[in-house]
């Protein structure tokens, strides 16, 4: 089956999942890319600055990049010339919105491509309120796709309240590459010492990490408050803010407005970095408002870490919400954020039991499920 995908760049998280469908027997993958951000560096306004990912992102499977002549920004008209000299069996596209996405999936269905689409948007109150207009053309645009890939539940009840019917949606699970943060237990107490040392953190204080993007969306500030509520009851815990952007200045004048002294700014992490923080940390916090998923935590809870996240994180219904890996609070109530953090800080036992938990679950959204799930889908209508 010769299958395509079209999507905006190369995705650290997106490549594990297109090496593992290559290497399947069934399936002959091309991935064609709107633009190299990744690949090449790029300034990304979250971080707030310049970004260049320091893992291959090509290797493994066969990708082509657009070429985008015109003055457009995000239209890509190369997709035309792609989709009628490749005849694709089946086009996978990653996301609607934009130019490029729309002309391929109009072109796909004149030449009789199969169309899937893959999304991260999670069903809100907003989506069944909004205008009527934009929710017919929700109705009428799913109709155009032979299928849709959901990444958890609360995205297939996306798709299902704009009509999608159950046996077009197929489950192909948000995931990471697993084994990248999966330590061995004695390669794990290595890490753990050598990467608190170098961020010059007490060997045996409890570390509670945030790792993203240093932006209001992300509410970091929450997560100071929360620390500097339970700081001084817990006198070796420290916060490390892993991550850059926009919100630094005013986050660092609160630690200090608040007379904090163990919270760590480590600025950016590169992927490669990551795995070793993982490991020296005991607790991640990912209190964020309107996020559609939040594949951190896949990557925190392969490395074995209990979590702690807002209601308004896409993944905690699936990977926290009933699962004994973490706690769940309401978005934007620092104080039941805090009583979160002190449940886990008091109780190294319930730290190891959730954790243990987290890792246990996280093995079923790996990279060979996803492809997997990706690979029936489109076989099944095939």
């Amino acid at each position: 089956m010769k299958l395509g995908i079209l999507v905006s760049h190369p995705i650290q998280y997106f490549v594990p999942v297109y090496r593992a469908l290559s290497e399947r027997p069934d399936v002959s993958l091309l991935v064609l890319y709107r633009t190299r951000m990744g690949v090449d560096a790029y300034y990304d306004p979250g971080f707030a600055q310049t970004v260049q990912w320091d893992i291959p992102l090509l290797d493994g499977h066969e990708s082509h990049f657009l070429s985008n002549k015109t003055a457009l920004t995000g239209y890509e008209p190369g997709i035309v010339k792609e989709l009628l000299r490749r005849r694709f069996d089946v086009l996978i596209v990653h996301g609607y919105n934009g130019l490029t996405n729309l002309l391929a999936v109009l072109v796909a269905k004149l030449i009789g491509t199969r169309v899937f689409v893959r999304g991260d948007t999670r069903l809100q109150r907003h989506h069944l309120s909004a205008p009527f207009w934009k929710r017919l053309f929700k109705h009428f645009l799913f109709k155009m796709f032979d299928g849709v890939l959901a990444i958890g539940s609360l995205n297939r009840a996306y798709y299902a309240a704009f009509g999608v019917a159950e046996e077009r949606i197929f489950f192909a699970p948000f995931c990471v590459d697993n084994a990248m943060f999966s330590l061995q237990a004695e390669e794990l107490q290595i890490q753990r010492l050598k990467c608190r040392r170098t961020l010059g953190l007490p060997e045996d204080c409890t570390v509670v990490l945030y790792a993203s993007k240093l932006i209001l969306q992300k509410r970091p500030a929450d997560l100071v408050r929360a620390f500097a509520l339970v700081a001084p009851r817990f006198r070796d815990a420290w916060l490390v803010m892993a991550g850059s952007g926009e919100e630094e200045p005013i986050l660092r004048s609160m630690v200090v407005a608040f007379g904090i002294e163990r919270v760590h700014f480590i600025g950016f992490q590169n992927q490669s970095n990551l795995p070793t923080l993982y490991a020296a940390s005991d607790v991640f916090v990912l209190p964020a408002d309107a996020e559609s998923w939040g594949l951190v935590l896949n990557e925190v809870m392969a490395a074995g870490l209990p979590v702690v996240v807002s209601d308004e994180v896409g993944a905690a219904a699936d990977l926290v919400q009933g699962q004994g890996t973490g706690f769940v609070y309401p978005c934007g109530d620092v104080e039941a954020l805090a009583g979160a953090l002190e449940s886990l800080l008091q109780s190294e036992a319930l730290r190891l039991e959730m954790g243990k938990k987290a890792r246990e679950l996280i093995r079923a959204w790996d990279v060979d499920a996803c492809a997997s799930g990706i690979a029936a889908a489109v076989g099944y209508l095939t």
